[in-house]
């Protein structure tokens, strides 16, 4: 979703968008850094109250809300609504061409209801550590080498997630497998175009042995 959002934000008058939840729970934001997450939330809430005190909030297809300096627009996703923030002078045309082809992929990669999203986990020593799924490197990717060489890969919005989780980044993950499993591993980080991977360690087939895992399972990472 990251690298979605911030090719929605490189458009020319695009200043900041973000992702949130019913709830008003951020999911994914790319904002200039003097917007933190809180000021995000506070205004996700607002324009939440916004929709249902005009009662719109299940029938509005688009809204775009207009300020001396900026305009906002809103679109709604699947239990989600995205909001791009834009300058006066915004191309609105290219904006709402922009989130059209967006919409769709950025709808794949939301939570759908029942899904356990990714989480904090306590692991075996009692420290904390984040859940991610294990996907299969699909041929063609990346090269294969880096399986050959005991790595494992994530992808960039990825190691962005887990940066921010832990507060720092790393090198190497110490992985932990449902049954028990897993080991110390050197982490690629790779180009996902096509967003297959978010939120996800991606192992190729020797990892995949080596861990006996299979593509979906979950694991559990702390930074080594």
């Amino acid at each position: 979703m990251q690298t979605i959002l911030q090719q929605i934000t490189a458009i020319d008058g695009v200043i900041g968008s973000s992702i949130y939840n019913n709830q008003g729970k951020i999911l994914a934001a790319a904002c200039p850094l003097i917007l933190d997450e809180k000021q995000l939330g506070t205004a996700a809430g607002t324009i939440l109250d916004c929709l249902h005190a005009l009662q719109i909030s299940q029938t509005m297809s688009s809204m775009e809300l207009r300020f001396a300096e900026g305009r906002l627009i809103v679109r709604p996703l699947a239990g989600a609504y995205i909001s791009v923030l834009c300058s006066k002078n915004v191309n609105t045309s290219m904006v709402n061409i922009t989130l059209n082809l967006a919409l769709r992929k950025l709808e794949q990669l939301l939570p759908k209801p029942g899904d356990a999203p990714v989480v904090a986990a306590t692991t075996a020593n009692g420290t904390e550590g984040m859940m991610l799924r294990i996907a299969h490197l699909q041929k063609g990717d990346v090269s294969s080498s880096f399986d050959q060489l005991g790595m494992v890969a994530v992808s960039q919005a990825t190691a962005k997630h887990i940066s921010n989780f832990f507060g720092k980044s790393s090198k190497k993950f110490k992985v932990t497998t449902d049954a028990g499993g897993g080991g110390i591993f050197p982490v690629m980080i790779i180009n996902d175009v096509e967003m297959q991977y978010d939120n996800a360690l991606v192992v190729g087939p020797g990892i995949e042995r080596k861990l006996k895992v299979e593509e979906g399972a979950k694991i559990t990472i702390e930074l080594a």
